[in-house]
């Protein structure tokens, strides 16, 4: 057989699977909603259980404050539903404290907003202590948003 004809081929055929990535990445098309705030994140006010919970009236947001700041109603801040919305996430519950949560960007992709986030484990000595870390953001409204949180570091 030909040399040229193999190294050809051979050639080819390197340059298909260095085309191809086998490693998960997360598509960041979409449009970015830099207009995002967190309102509110503790160590101690979610329920335990991996969970996402959209608000999108300040009465059940009002019910929500109470709940997991054990301040009154009235305390909770006002949100001009109209043009944002809530996304409460309840985070799995670490026997340790000192985890840090820090939303990297918010995209929207139609219907779907992704919550991209890393999580940061305590250097050293850590609170030895069951914690479920809660955040409450505010986002743009979406009608009937489906959300995803994307946690880029695995922690």
């Amino acid at each position: 057989m030909n040399h040229k004809l193999i190294f050809t081929f051979i050639l080819g055929i390197t340059m298909l699977l260095s085309a191809c990535n086998n490693s998960k990445v997360t598509s960041k098309e979409g449009k970015e909603m830099s207009d995002f705030e967190i309102v509110f994140e503790s160590e101690y006010g979610g329920t335990g259980q991996e969970e996402t919970k959209v608000i999108e009236n300040q009465g059940e947001f009002a019910e929500l404050w109470v709940q997991v700041t054990m301040q009154p109603a009235q305390s909770a801040p006002h949100i001009d539903f109209s043009k944002k919305i809530i996304i409460a996430k309840h985070f799995q519950s670490k026997n340790s404290g000192g985890t840090e949560y820090k939303i990297e960007s918010v995209f929207q992709k139609g219907s779907t907003i992704e919550v991209h986030y890393s999580a940061t484990g305590p250097e050293g000595m850590a609170t030895m202590a069951i914690t479920n870390p809660l955040m409450i953001l505010s986002v743009d409204k979406v009608e009937n948003p489906k959300v995803e949180f994307i946690n880029h570091n695995g922690n």
